[in-house]
């Protein structure tokens, strides 16, 4: 069995700070990743994304000083938080390891320019497989139907990455996955 397979269940969207405080407080469960979606000042139609991991609580991790939350702050969109729902207690490295695959593959589909993390917008160095599912806030159904520039509508369902060696790499997605 491989090491790196990750189900992540992600929870949203949110449209403040204090919403996803209120919303993790009521949880049995820690959010390790989330998602931020929106403009800087000033810009017209360019949008930016954020992908950051926390092991702690997402709304305190929101707050600290410098976060890249700062730059979209009064023209945020939507937050979204993540929970590696397939791990008990899932350790530092492995929600590194979430997080680098996810903003990778999401500077690779919207370009680095609009990705708000300096810092792992490259292809980790070993083979890894996410399958992402969208649930709304109250947690008992999925999202069907999302904006199209929403974070939940850009990550693609699922993401396998694969090391081939001699520096040869494999990304196969699955941009929707659809109820039979």
């Amino acid at each position: 069995m491989e090491k790196n397979v990750f189900l992540i269940k992600w929870y949203g969207p949110f449209t403040s700070q204090k919403e996803v405080k209120e919303w993790e407080q009521e949880q049995q469960f820690n959010c390790s990743l989330y998602l931020l979606h929106g403009k800087p000042k000033f810009a017209k139609t360019r949008e930016k994304y954020y992908c950051g991991m926390s092991i702690r609580n997402i709304y305190k991790r929101l707050q600290d000083k410098g976060h890249h939350i700062e730059e979209i702050k009064d023209r945020l969109n939507s937050i979204y938080v993540g929970y590696l729902s397939n791990l008990k207690h899932p350790i530092k490295c492995q929600i590194l390891l979430a997080e680098k695959i996810i903003t990778a593959s999401l500077a690779d589909i919207v370009g680095e320019e609009n990705v708000l993390n300096a810092t792992n917008t490259l292809f980790p160095s070993e083979n890894v497989f996410v399958i992402n599912e969208w649930w709304k806030k109250d947690c008992e159904s999925l999202w069907k139907r999302q904006p199209i520039n929403a974070p939940s509508n850009i990550i693609p369902d699922v993401l396998t990455f694969h090391i081939k060696g001699n520096n040869d790499n494999e990304l196969f997605v699955c941009r929707k996955l659809k109820r039979l």
